[in-house]
């Protein structure tokens, strides 16, 4: 009868194994395999590192007057509030919402930062796809989104109690 140490290193090496197979096959065997410096958004979304940006980053960016574009939809964007001078162009009403969105919007070469509802949400990505094909060729995306900004304390537009 194993003690319970013996059991648990057993576990551990059976784990280190699996971790380490697991690596080999990454590296060596598989062409398709996850690039594991970045984050799981990152590595499936086909976009290279550089497009993400972290908070700090973030605020820079904002500090210096470059556009943030919401992509979450509008009702997420006006009753739940959004980073301050943000435009709203929600991803899931891309086609019928550039048209309006794009007056609000700097000129193509400027840059952009697209955020939504944080670290999970793809809605960011696809809308830097969207506006990369409609001619914009600087486009950031902020992946801690609305929750991180917000509760980093930094400027933000809420609804009225009146809405």
């Amino acid at each position: 009868m194993l003690s319970w140490r013996g059991t648990l290193s057993k576990i551990a090496a059976l784990v280190s194994a699996s971790v380490a197979m697991g690596f080999f096959h990454n590296y060596v065997v598989s062409h398709e395999g996850i690039a594991l410096a970045l984050n799981p958004l990152q590595a499936v979304s086909g976009l290279e590192e550089n497009w993400f940006i972290e908070l700090v980053e973030a605020e820079e960016k904002w500090k210096q007057g470059v556009t943030f574009v919401d992509a979450r939809a509008e009702d997420f964007y006006r009753y739940e509030g959004h980073i301050k001078g943000a435009v709203s162009l929600p991803y899931e009403d891309f086609a019928a919402s550039f048209d309006r969105a794009e007056k609000l919007l700097p000129s193509p070469e400027l840059a952009l930062v697209c955020y939504c509802s944080g670290y999970g949400c793809e809605e960011s990505v696809e809308l830097a796809k969207l506006l990369n094909i409609k001619g914009y060729t600087r486009v950031f995306i902020y992946e801690g989104g609305w929750p991180e900004w917000s509760e980093a304390g930094l400027p933000v537009e809420l609804p009225s109690s009146s809405e």
